[in-house]
Order: structure tokens, then sequence, then C-alpha cells
């Protein structure tokens, strides 16, 4: 077969005669893996060019890879060509859609090799913009974004610059999650284990006058609740305050510890009056230490705030200007006050912003940054190197850290970098999981080894000590948070996660092992334990105090198994600020019209970021500094 398409090829040659001649126009789909899972392409042939090219079916990261379809596709069909740039921060979804079109164009008869001439490079631009405004956000994830919505309801004239072709930041690929003391967490049963976790920290040393504060109210706080005789779930801004704080080995900035476990709540219900809708349920994520996670139910992952925050700035036609795919080179400093933002747009075009009351750095940490982590990491003796997959987009790469360094602030913390304790072994991503990340966690050996519910510090050491550094999430089917269209917690199609290879599915225990590699006469002997602490409520060999009701595996199967390994999280050091989020010099005093807020600073985590206070730390923060700009 193949020699006569040879030969009939040779012939239309002879005659002149293209081989792409005889292509049928029609419609064409085909299919190519990207970053999350399989991508479905659609392409239009019409006499022998591409007429259009379209994603029919893909799990990728919303706002992150949307870009190849406003900007990859169009040129595609515009230059006629595969050859075309992919796009940052979105290269696997870029290579796929790129592989899929071309296996339609083969299918159609065509020649590939004549859509393969380079795309023109973009044109440059050579201008200046200036821009005199209130407030200049550097920053579109979400401290930026939360920034630039307070500032804007203020009255305050806003330029939000993002280097990045989208906004969302680290927020859009976040698992969302959010702690919150006193909120939906009515129909949770206080057990034993627990308590002891409150007494525990009600009897600690006291280290300063503020922490003395906290105790003194958590201990009246947990008096009254004895005296109640309640069973329901103890909590309190204070008493997350002092697991925060404890979380960190005690190393954070208090005072900054309690801004953030106080204006959570507010920031919370402020959410709910944008469109986030709460799910009503408190659970308790890894590395969360406590049962005061919330989640939305309109929207998967982190990128749901980003996405509320930017309908709002429509809806409410807030005097809010988003520039993206430019980035801050330099601050503009005048009279000891820093004054504006210098950029440049990746099309040359140059912004001379100035900020009347003041800038905001909201650039994220510098997780990306190979050198950058090795240079100040203090935790895994600097062996956070280019094998070391990251949680973080590419574009963490701490530049505000780096401009708040030239206008004179002091950093605090640098060396403390957080290793998820669970993500995927070939990216470093979260999405790929099935069921909550604080399931159990068995070895190869099919054996638990760490109690899952401890910080993620301790966590990341015990998984990396497994045999090849992966270990695996076991969980439950029924409670693996799959929604009706076959879609995990971030939106990625189960389908295509147990197609990757990651992870299993089975209906019993021992198939699931055989289909995994575990061992299964372990595996079954360790599940069999867990439930019957579960049912119990005490006892757990690995010291756990509760099982929340998605950790269960005790109502059959079918099962998930999913291989994971620790990745490049956060970095919890950065810019020191107050509890206005102004940045501060070495010597602790303001440096003016200078903001910071979320990962780019330090001193609100310690040596450990408890889990799920991320996203509250950027929201609150940049909340905070916005209402500090608009003097209120």
């Amino acid at each position: 077969m193949k020699k006569l398409t040879i030969i009939a090829s040779a012939v239309l040659l002879s005659l002149g005669i293209n081989s792409s001649a005889i292509a049928k126009d029609g419609t064409y789909v085909a299919s190519e893996v990207g970053r999350n899972g399989s991508i479905k392409v659609q392409v239009v042939i019409k006499d022998s060019k591409i007429a259009s090219v379209k994603v029919l079916d893909w799990s990728e990261t919303h706002p992150v890879a949307d870009q190849t379809k406003t900007e990859l596709i169009p040129e595609i069909v515009k230059y006629q060509t595969t050859n075309v740039n992919n796009i940052s921060g979105a290269t696997l979804s870029s290579f796929a859609i790129k592989g899929a079109v071309n296996k339609c164009l083969k299918e159609a008869g065509l020649d590939v090799k004549n859509f393969s001439k380079a795309a023109p490079k973009p044109a440059m631009h050579n201008e200046t913009i200036t821009e005199n405004v209130d407030v200049v956000i550097v920053g579109g994830g979400g401290a930026g974004l939360s920034a630039a919505v307070t500032a804007g309801k203020a009255g305050k004239k806003v330029v939000l610059v993002e280097k990045n072709g989208f906004v969302g930041g680290n927020t859009s690929v976040s698992g969302g999650c959010f702690n919150v003391a006193n909120v939906h967490q009515e129909n949770i049963t206080m057990t034993e284990g627990q308590k002891k976790i409150v007494e525990g920290i009600l009897a600690e040393k006291v280290l300063n006058p503020l922490h003395e504060e906290l105790l003194n109210k958590v201990k009246k706080q947990w008096e009254e609740y004895k005296a109640s005789g309640s069973d329901k779930l103890f909590d309190s801004p204070e008493l997350h305050a002092l697991q925060t704080w404890k979380s960190g080995d005690k190393k954070a900035n208090l005072e900054l510890v309690y801004t953030l476990t106080q204006n959570v709540r507010p920031m919370m219900e402020e959410l709910a009056a944008m469109g986030v809708n709460w799910n009503g349920k408190a659970n308790q994520f890894v590395g969360a230490l406590w049962p005061r996670t919330q989640r939305a139910t309109n929207f998967k992952s982190g990128v749901g705030y980003v996405d509320t925050f930017l309908e709002y700035i429509k809806a409410k036609k807030l005097p809010v200007q988003i520039i993206t795919a430019t980035a801050a080179n330099d601050l503009i400093i005048k009279d000891g006050r820093v004054a504006g933002v210098l950029a440049k747009n990746k099309n040359g075009t140059r912004y001379v912003l100035n900020a009347k009351d003041g800038v905001l750095l909201a650039t994220g940490g510098f997780s990306a940054n190979v050198k950058m982590r090795n240079e100040y990491d203090e935790l895994w003796n600097k062996k956070l190197g280019q094998s070391t997959p990251s949680t973080n987009l590419p574009s963490a790469t701490g530049d505000g850290i780096t401009l708040a360094k030239k206008a004179g602030a002091g950093l605090t913390q640098m060396g403390w970098i957080q290793l998820f304790p669970a993500g995927d072994p070939t990216t470093g991503a979260t999405s790929f999981k099935l069921g909550e990340n604080s399931c159990i966690y068995v070895n190869k050996d099919g054996k638990r080894y760490v109690n899952e519910s401890e910080r993620r510090d301790v966590l990341a050491k015990a998984n990396l000590a497994q045999p090849g550094g992966v270990f695996y999430v076991i969980s439950s089917a029924k409670r693996a948070l799959v929604d009706k269209d076959g879609r995990n917690a971030y939106g990625v199609k189960v389908e295509d996660i147990l197609n990757s290879g990651k992870s299993f599915k089975a209906d019993t225990l021992e198939e699931l092992a055989k289909k995994a590699g575990i061992n299964g006469k372990n595996l079954v002997a360790t599940v069999k334990k867990w439930n019957e602490f579960c049912e119990k409520g005490t006892g757990d060999e690995m010291g756990r105090p509760t099982c929340m009701d998605d950790h269960r595996l005790n109502e059959g199967g079918p099962y998930y198994a999913t291989l994971m390994t620790p990745s490049v999280h956060h970095t919890m050091g950065g810019v020191k600020i107050n509890t206005k989020a102004q940045v501060l010099n070495d010597a602790g005093n303001v440096i003016p019209g200078l903001y910071a807020a979320g990962e780019v600073t330090g001193g609100v985590h310690g040596t450990n970021r408890v889990g799920c206070n991320a996203v509250p730390d950027a929201l609150v923060f940049g909340h905070i500094a916005a209402k500090t700009m608009a003097g209120k």
C-alpha cells in the first residue's frame, strides 16, 4: 500500500501536479495530549487551505491556556502554518493544538511541510504612553485583583500591569481553598484528638505580649465552650492565628498573622456579595491543620476568584485599566517616595505610570526561579534544581522582590520555601488529584508512613523519603470530588487522568494494588486499619486526630490510587510589610508610596505555610493595601 502511494505521488509530480491538489475539503477532528489531558481540535479545510480551527474539548487551565484560542489559533489560520509561537505559560497546550492540526492536515491529504513556514514576527512599537492615576498595581493575581476592586470601589483610578498575557497569576492555578474560622462548621463533631491539640496550644509558654493576649482570649473561649456542653467543633480567629504561628515554628510576624485571621471572614462575606457561592461545608485540606477550609460551588479551583473580580470590575464599571503582556521594569522614585512604575509591553510599547496614592507590588513569589530558590533555600539542602517540579506558573520569578530591593525594601525569611506534598510527578501540578490530598498516603509497599493531617513540610519530607520519592494517595470514587460531567475538583476529566498512567481505578483494593504496582496484601490491611479508626474516631496508627467524611474508605469501591511527589509550591519569604501592607526598609521604617501583598511578601507564614492560608493572605492584604492607599 505504501509503495502504491509513493508511485502515485511520483506520477502526480511528473505531471506537474502537487499532491495537495487532491486534498479533500471537509471537516476533520483530531486529538493530542496537552498539560491536563487530551485536546480535541476541529479543522475545516477549504480549497486546500485551513479555513478554521476550533477546540472542541479540553481540560486545560483557564485562563492560562485561553490565549491558545485567542492568539495561537487565529495565527495558524491567518498565516496558514502551524509554525507559530507557543503561548508563554501554555507551552504544552500550544504543542497539542498544533499537533492535532497537523494530524487533520494529513488526514485531509495535505502535505504538512507546506504548512510549516515560520509565521511573521509580530510588529514592534516604539512609543511611550504616560498615564496619571491614583494607584498602580504590579501583578494581576489574587492580591492585585483584590486591591484593584477595593481601590476602584473607593473611586480611585487604577492601572494594573501584568507581565503574562492573561491575569490570574498563581491564584488561577491554585486549588482555591480558603481558611475561615467559625463558618460552616456546624456539622463537625469535636474529637478527643482535637481537644488535645487545643489544650496543647494553651499550655505553651508565652513568648510575647500579643501571644499572651491571644492565649488568654482562646482560654476564655475554650472555657465557655466546655461550659456550654457542645460537642461541635471549637474554633475562633485567635485559634486560627495561634495554629498558623505555631505551624511556622513561631517565626512569622504574629501581628501579620492575626491581621490575616481577623480579616478572612469579612473578605469571605465580601466575595459572597460579589457572587461567590460558598458550599456551606467546611473541610480540612492538606496541611490546613483544622477543619475550617471553605470552597465555592460555582467554580472550580482558584480561577473562580479571578473571574469574580474581573466580572465585578466590568459589571460595576470600576475605573480599573488592566494592561497585560507588560512587565514592570523599574519604580519611579521622587523626593524619597515611590511615585510610579516604568513598564514595557512585549510589543515594545513603553509605559510611564504615575501613581498619586501609591504603587502595590503583587507579583507573587519565586518558586519558578531555580537560581533564586537555591540561592536562598535553607530547608532543602539547596537541591531544588531543574529536576524538582513546581506547582507554579513559569512567571513566578521573584520580579517584585527585585523591584522592592532597588527601592530600599527589607527582605525577610527568604530561605523558607515550601514543597507541596502531593504534586504531579512530571509537571508538579496539583490538578491531577482524585479525592482530597489529605486522604491516606501509602508507599509501594502498601503501608502508611505519616500522619496525613500534619504540616506540609513534615508531609513533604516523609514523602520524599519513600522509594523513588513517590507515593500514592488512596481515595474512594464516592468521595473523589468528581462532578456529573466526570471532571475532578480542578475541572480535569477523570478519563484523561486515568489515561495519563499516573492514576488508577479499580472496584477492589486487590485489583487497584495490582494496577498501580502496590503490595496488595499490605494495602488491604492498611485500609482495614484506617476504616476501623474512622468508625471509632480514636486510635489511628499514625496519630491522626480525626477522619473527615471525604477521607472515608469504608463505603466500598471503586477506589483510586494516584501517584504523587512533592513539588515546589510557595516561597514564604519576601518583602517586609506592616499590618497596613506598607513596605518597610531594613530598619523597619515605611517606604512612602510602596505597598506589597500576597506571596511577594514575607513574615505572614514563617517556616511553613498552613494549607489554604495562601489565597486568604493574597486577597486580604491586597484589600488592606488598597484601603490604606485610599486613606480608609
